[in-house]
């Protein structure tokens, strides 16, 4: 652990980020109502982009948050498993996960599992950190992670991957764009035995768009995704609590759809968007007899916006109408056609002043049919001059109540209110030529009215939390390598009790280094989480220490015109942990993929 902290200490100090471009030029679309350059942006950003996801034979959203500075992601055992994602402490139903700007929280449960999520199609992710409810509304607590598939050029892209542990996957992917259409498309399938019986997961996902710009001033779009799941889980506790044991019945499966219609003309936007999913869990033997749980959701929303430049600032105003509508069968509860609709209105000042003063400020109103209304301010500024950047920002947060927690029977709450989040942030950066970035940000956040499960057996506003902490991110190039380094400090806290958030580690970071010379591509990536806090699901069903873990993963890319097979190990050192307790993640897997492209 020391000796991580050290190296890794060093890289931040002296080593800054690889990017093809300049990094302060890349474009960042999440963090504002417009899009604006990496070393404007009064944000703390980072940016994952398509040739990182293939350098990592990265297949998951999962996998590609992992070394990202404020981010944890808590797999339940394999592939395909629930995957939750924390931010800065917040909890996994506080982070906004996005496709193309339509949200892809589940309105049942108000999380969202990244695992699930494939890379197939993806152009980038941009992950913003702190509170954004001031644009983005319920669940922008502590942060926003925003995954797009907008092509920036044509191309043509066959895939195939087979490894060990019944590992198969193959994708099919492209665009063509002109001055005035673009089209592309994505289609993988994928499966994978596990680790064990019973471990196996299926995927199917199928996504792709066409944009119409009849003139500069007018395009119009369809944006549409759909995917499939199945898969096996291992284990599960006993009947006495007190072991796990194997579970060769316990089956989920489930669709979901995204569809996007935007529309824009001149400095006006609207877009139109449906999001669908349907999980389905079974267990014929379940260990207190056969289980099932069905479980349905749809999020309509309209979104639109006017932008006006003025002697103020670049002006956007906007408004939004969701209705959210879920439908849940279990042995121990139904719930019908139940629905929640807000509707907002919003407002964003972006100024830039001679001198390279940038000052972003945003208020939201939301009115909740279920619980009345949340007014979410945020301000941030930043200076930047050659090559530094100072950053500061404040922000208020909240998350609505989801449909389970208000109206599930016997544990439902219908007079719920929201969860609301306070954070201050400052930050500093340092860009280094065309390639180099060093990043420092210290945060604190104080977390009141969370939901949680009293001991009257139902939902309960009773609860509060604090996280403060410090990220720490950079990289740098050195002729044929690159090296990379993040670091997270957290100390997060629950007010009643005193003790640390679950699955939370109080230090994190990774190690990266990169080789390219001629044909020859690699990355060796090292990635440490501490000791942390967990539940067991066995007697006393009381709280734990999850052990800390250490792993490497490492790929080796050989190109040849258009023509590149690799090799990826995961776990290269076979290391035994739990990301999840009680949960054994996945051991060493080598995997040999074989891609196509023009």
């Amino acid at each position: 652990m020391k000796s991580f902290l050290v190296f890794s200490s060093i890289l931040v100090l002296v080593v800054p980020l690889a990017h093809a471009q300049s990094v302060s030029e890349e474009i960042v679309v999440t963090a504002s109502a417009l899009p604006e350059t990496l070393v404007k942006t009064p944000a703390t950003v980072s940016i994952v982009t398509k040739d990182d996801i293939e350098l990592r034979a990265a297949s998951d959203l999962g996998a590609v948050l992992r070394d990202v500075p404020g981010v944890t992601v808590a797999l339940t055992g394999s592939a395909g498993k629930s995957a939750t994602l924390f931010i800065r402490g917040g909890s996994s139903k506080q982070a906004l996960v996005l496709w193309n700007g339509i949200e892809l929280n589940d309105a049942y449960y108000s999380g969202y599992n990244v695992g699930q999520f494939s890379t197939a199609g993806v152009e980038r992710v941009e992950v913003v950190r702190g509170p954004f409810s001031a644009l983005y509304g319920s669940e922008a607590v502590s942060g926003v992670v925003n995954v797009l598939t907008a092509p920036s050029r044509s191309h043509a892209t066959v895939l195939a991957e087979a490894g060990q542990h019944g590992f198969w996957n193959g994708l099919a992917s492209g665009a063509v764009l002109s001055d005035r259409w673009t089209v592309n498309g994505a289609l993988e399938r994928r499966g994978d035995d596990g680790f064990a019986s019973n471990d196996d997961y299926e995927s199917t996902t199928a996504a792709g768009g066409v944009t119409l710009t009849p003139r500069d001033s007018l395009s119009i779009g369809l944006l549409a995704r759909l995917t499939s799941y199945e898969l096996g889980i291992p284990r599960a506790p006993n009947a006495a609590g007190t072991a796990f044991v194997a579970s060769l019945q316990r089956r989920e499966e489930g669709t979901a759809t995204q569809v996007i219609v935007p529309v824009r003309y001149a400095g006006y936007e609207l877009r139109l968007s449906e999001s669908r999913r349907e999980e389905d869990f079974a267990d014929p033997a379940g260990t207190f007899g056969p289980e099932r749980n069905v479980t349905e959701s749809r999020v309509r929303t309209a979104r639109g916006t006017a932008r006006r430049v003025t002697r103020a600032g670049t002006i956007t105003i906007g408004a939004e109408y969701e209705e959210s509508l879920a439908d849940h069968v279990s042995p121990f509860a139904i719930v019908d056609s139940r629905e929640r609709t807000s509707r907002s209105a919003f407002v964003e000042d972006r100024i830039s002043i001679d001198g390279g003063v940038e000052i972003s400020a945003g208020l939201r109103l939301d009115d909740f049919d279920t619980f009345g209304s949340e007014l979410s301010p945020r301000v941030a500024a930043a200076w930047h001059r050659h090559g530094h950047k100072l950053r500061a920002a404040y922000g208020e947060g909240f998350r609505a109540p989801g449909i389970a927690e208000l109206y599930t029977p016997l544990y439902g709450n219908i007079d719920l209110h929201a969860e609301r989040s306070r954070t201050v942030e400052i930050g500093y950066e340092r860009f280094i030529g065309r390639r180099g970035l060093v990043s420092l940000t210290l945060f604190d956040s104080d977390y009141e009215d969370l939901i949680f499960f009293a001991s009257d057996f139902t939902f309960q506003n009773i609860a509060a939390a604090s996280s403060r902490g410090v990220e720490l991110s950079a990289g740098n190039s050195f002729g044929a390598f690159r090296a990379g380094a993040s670091y997270t400090f957290l100390d997060s806290k629950d007010e009643a009790t005193g003790q640390e958030l679950l699955r939370r580690p109080r230090h994190s970071g990774s190690v990266s280094l990169g080789y390219t010379r001629g044909a020859v591509r690699a990355q060796l990536l090292v990635m440490h989480s501490g000791r942390r806090n967990d539940v067991t699901d066995l007697l006393p069903y009381g709280t734990v220490v999850n052990e800390p873990y250490t792993t490497a993963g490492l790929a080796v890319h050989y190109s040849t015109g258009s023509w590149s097979p690799y090799v990826k190990v995961e776990n290269v050192t076979g290391e035994r942990y739990e990301e999840v307790f009680g949960y054994p993640s996945p051991g060493r897997r080598v995997v040999a993929g074989l891609r196509f492209g023009m």
